[in-house]
C-alpha cells in the first residue's frame, strides 16, 4: 500500500492459534538465549548512586523511555529518571531522579470520581525532546499535566501546562506524541470518560487545531500505537472499531491517518479550528487466498527505515482475541 511519496509499509504478524499450511514458513532464529542467561543481564530496579540494590520491589510502572546520545531518560509512575549508558556496572543505577507526584487535591478529586488509589497517581505517558529541554506529560490522577525538564539536572523548567488533549487521563489508554517543525502533534483522548478521541496540534507558531469532535467517521474508540513525521505530513497508526461493518459485531481494524503539518484550519462556517487535511485509510495485513484471513489488530510500528533504498515502516499485527483458525 502506497502511503505518500514512496513511503511503504510492511506487516509482520503474531498469531494466537496454531499455524496452517498457508502460513509462510518462519526463518530460523540467528541466536537463542536461555532463561538462565537472561538472569545475568543487568536490570534497572529503581536504585540510584550510593544506594545498594534491595530485595524490596520498587513496583516500577515504566511506559515511556527516551534515549538522547548516551543518556536514557525513563518515565515512571510518579518519577523521572536519568541513566548514563556508559556505565560498566552490572547494576543499572540512575544518576538523577525527579519525584513528580500528584498533589493531595488532585488525588482526592480522582478518588471522589470513583477511581482506585493505584490509578490516582502520575503516570508519565509522554517523553520527548523539546529544543534544549525534555518535555514530559503525566496522567496526574486523571488531571493530566505537562512540563519541560532540564537534560543535565532533570529539574523542572518553566511552569506546568495543561495536559488535556496532549496526554490521556487513564494510564491504560494508548497515546502518541511527537514534535514536528516545533509543533506538538498528539493523538489521545481529551476527557475523563475517554469518549472524545482527538488528533491535536499545539505549542507552535500555527493555530491550535484538532480533529472533529464526537464524529465516528473520524474516530471510533481508537487505540493509538505510533506517530511519525514524513515530509509535509504527520502519520498516526492506530486500531479502531470499523463503522463500515457496524451491521455485524464490533469489528476492529487497523488504520493510518495523516494531517498536513502546515494545515491552517477551516473557516468560521466549516471546520473552524479543526484539521482540513485529515485523511485515513485501512491497513491490510492478510493472507491471500480464496478467503482472505485478516490480521486486523496493529500492535506497534517502527519509525521510518530504509529497506533496499526505499523508506518503509514496519508494523506488527495480530488477530483479535476472539479469532480462531481451522486446522
Amino acid at each position: 500500500m502506497l502511503l505518500h511519496a514512496g513511503l511503504l509499509w510492511f506487516c509482520f504478524v503474531i498469531t494466537r492459534s496454531p499455524g496452517v499450511s498457508s502460513f509462510p514458513e518462519e526463518a530460523e532464529p540467528i541466536i537463542t538465549v536461555g532463561v538462565e542467561d537472561l538472569q545475568t543481564y543487568p536490570v534497572f530496579i529503581g536504585s540510584g548512586p550510593n544506594r545498594p540494590p534491595s530485595k524490596k520491589s520498587y513496583h516500577l510502572n515504566i511506559q515511556k523511555i527516551l534515549k538522547v546520545n548516551r543518556t536514557l531518560y525513563i518515565g515512571d509512575r510518579d518519577a523521572l529518571y536519568q541513566m548514563l549508558l556508559d556505565s560498566n556496572s552490572q547494576d543499572l543505577k540512575y544518576q538523577k531522579k525527579f519525584i513528580w507526584k500528584s498533589n493531595h487535591q488532585d488525588i482526592h478529586v480522582c478518588r471522589m470520581k470513583g477511581k482506585q488509589e493505584e490509578e490516582c497517581r502520575n503516570f508519565v505517558k509522554v517523553l520527548l525532546l523539546h529544543g534544549e529541554a525534555l518535555f514530559a506529560c503525566g496522567t496526574n490522577a486523571f488531571n493530566p499535566i505537562c512540563a519541560d525538564f532540564s537534560f543535565d539536572l532533570l529539574e523542572q523548567v518553566g511552569d506546568i501546562i495543561n495536559g488535556m488533549a496532549r496526554c490521556p487521563y487513564d494510564p491504560k489508554h494508548g497515546n502518541v506524541a511527537l514534535f514536528a517543525d516545533g509543533m506538538l502533534f498528539t493523538a489521545t483522548v481529551t476527557d475523563f470518560l475517554a469518549i472524545d478521541a482527538v488528533v491535536y496540534r499545539s505549542l507552535g507558531h500555527l493555530p491550535t487545531l484538532r480533529s472533529v469532535k464526537h464524529d465516528s467517521k473520524w474516530f471510533k474508540d481508537p487505540y493509538f500505537v505510533n506517530a511519525v513525521e514524513w515530509k509535509d505530513h504527520v502519520y498516526f497508526f492506530f486500531r479502531e472499531i470499523a463503522m463500515e461493518f457496524n451491521y455485524f459485531e464490533k469489528v476492529v481494524v487497523s488504520r493510518v491517518a495523516r494531517v498536513c503539518k502546515n494545515d491552517m484550519g477551516g473557516s468560521q462556517r466549516v471546520l473552524e479550528k479543526q484539521f482540513t487535511s485529515f485523511l485515513k485509510a485501512r491497513l491490510n495485513c492478510s493472507i491471500p487466498g480464496d478467503s482472505h484471513f485478516y490480521f486486523n489488530v496493529i500492535q506497534s510500528s517502527s519509525e521510518i527505515l530504509t529497506l533496499q533504498g526505499k523508506p518503509v515502516i514496519l508494523a506488527l499485527f495480530s488477530t483479535p482475541a476472539n479469532s480462531f483458525l481451522v486446522v
